[in-house]
């Protein structure tokens, strides 16, 4: 059986979900996972050649469309997201300000259900993201994200004389700092701390219209230092360079949170940047549901303690240094793209 991974116009999530299980497997991928500069008569004789295509996050017409088509032209199709777009639940209502942008929200809500509803096989990241495609598919799987060996870099040194602190991606936006703001100016007021923002600003420096209070609270802090978004294929030879002493994955309990997975601990770890991640009452944030993964890093469910947690594990080296190596092993063991994909194809193969 041919299968082609259909690229989407998210980078990082066709990257882990489309591009490294393809290479990894032996099935089609498009030779670049950039998602500008796509040749759109290329994909379609990809599309027509493949018995089967896995549409990853095709949440605009146009995919949802091709898919229908292809449906009914006999091929087989695979559905796969790694985020919720559930109307009032999914996309959080802070990048969402206007109504325009909510009735947008609501239409690649469609797109998607649409396409979920001609595919032979669902696939989602996390089992809570599962449950919510079981209520309208009775085939769905559930398809971890894993790493690329490859991705590796040798740890750069921090010789700044200063701790540093990484806030990295979507922390930084979507409220998911709100809940800890106080104990972040906290802890920017510290001669020995560096904040490093990782997001918010795109390269050339302007920021989404959603990012701007963002921007706001990030830009008034003290010992600060900025990281703008960068391409996937650059993406952990920047989080290599900033020489983190540990990264800081606060989350807000909600369902769109409790659809992501923990893929921001993998990354982390693969760099031997040890991680205190957010916890929820319940246990069942992204960083607790896999009770072996919570071992390896630090898990914070009292919010009023992120700061004496953060500090407490700044000032112990070689704890740090411990949780970094075991956490590096542990992911390379449990999360290695070459281990998974074989396993991924011959799933698609048995649909």
């Amino acid at each position: 059986m041919s299968v082609f991974f259909l690229p989407s116009a998210y980078d990082g999530c066709y990257y882990y979900r489309g591009y490294l299980p393809g290479v990894y497997s032996g099935m089609g991928v498009v030779e670049s996972y950039q998602s500008k500069g796509f040749d759109t008569d290329e994909l379609q004789k990809r599309c027509k050649e493949a018995d089967t295509i896995v549409f990853q996050r095709p949440n605009d017409a146009t995919k949802s469309e091709l898919a229908v088509l292809l449906k009914q032209s006999g091929k087989k199709i695979v559905f796969d997201n790694d985020d919720s777009y559930l109307p009032d639940k999914g996309v959080p209502l802070v990048m969402l300000p206007t109504e325009r942008q909510k009735e947008i929200a609501v239409q690649m809500n469609d797109n998607l259900y649409k396409v979920i509803g001609v595919s032979d096989l669902v696939i989602a990241s996390t089992e809570f993201l599962a449950d919510e495609y079981r209520k309208v598919h009775n085939n769905v799987l559930v398809s971890k994200n894993c790493i690329d060996p490859k991705d590796e870099y040798k740890p750069k040194k921090n010789d700044t004389g200063k701790y540093r602190i990484g806030f990295v991606g979507s922390v930084t936006t979507n409220d998911d700092y709100i809940h800890i703001k106080d104990q972040i100016k906290k802890l920017s007021e510290r001669d020995d701390i560096t904040i490093v923002v990782f997001g918010v600003k795109s390269g050339n420096g302007q920021v989404h219209g959603a990012m701007k209070e963002d921007l706001l609270f990030w830009e008034s802090l003290p010992n600060i230092e900025w990281q703008s978004f960068v391409p996937i294929n650059e993406y952990y030879y920047t989080i290599n360079k900033l020489r983190l002493d540990l990264m800081v994955i606060p989350r807000q309990d909600s369902y769109f949170n409790r659809c992501k997975s923990n893929l921001k601990f993998l990354e982390a770890s693969l760099l031997r940047i040890p991680v205190i991640a957010q916890g929820f009452e319940d246990g069942l944030s992204p960083y607790q549901v896999n009770k072996e993964d919570m071992e390896h890093m630090d898990i914070v469910i009292d919010n009023s303690t992120w700061y004496d947690k953060i500090v407490e594990l700044l000032q112990d080296e070689n704890r740090r240094i411990q949780m970094a190596e075991k956490a590096h092993d542990y992911v390379l063991l449990n999360y290695n793209i070459k281990d998974h994909a074989p396993k991924l194809r011959e799933i698609i193969e048995n649909i």
